[in-house]
């Protein structure tokens, strides 16, 4: 006699096994549960105490590097608005002339105010120690490169 147990036979063509075979265990529905709720909790932190921390700091950085590149562009893209706004004002012309029609008040005002801005814009090397000097804005001067 085992001290195991009753010992079991293996299955022939005239008897079947005795099913002792290891039973295999259940899968790991536990600890899938588990990583799927880890995963929903690192979602909702991250959502409700990182972003509100780190999604500022994000859009400085970008927003900085973007005014860096069109400070750089200043002077290509002003002439560009300037070549815009003529061409504008000459094709608003000939297509009123052509049909006869009257220029109506919105377009009117839009391209009064894209001008001015377009002035502006070309002016402001000009204008800008004056503005600053008005604001009481102390703009440091430029060393001299040596």
């Amino acid at each position: 006699m085992s001290v195991i147990g009753p010992s079991c036979n293996l299955p022939s063509e005239t008897a079947p096994g005795c099913g002792c075979a290891a039973k295999a265990a259940p899968g790991g529905g536990k600890a899938a549960g588990a990583a799927l709720t880890t995963a929903a909790v690192a979602a909702a932190c991250t959502a409700c105490c990182v972003l509100p921390f780190t999604l500022p700091a994000v859009v400085l950085a970008s927003a900085g590097s973007v005014i860096a590149v069109l400070d750089h562009a200043h002077g290509l893209l002003t002439k560009l608005s300037i070549a815009v706004v003529i061409c504008s004002w000459v094709w608003i012309a000939w297509r009123s002339r052509k049909t006869g029609a009257r220029l109506r008040s919105s377009v009117l005002g839009v391209m009064c105010a894209a001008t001015v801005l377009t002035a502006t814009a070309a002016l402001w090397p000009v204008m800008e120690p004056a503005v600053f000097h008005m604001l009481g804005i102390a703009k440091k001067p430029k060393l001299p490169a040596s």
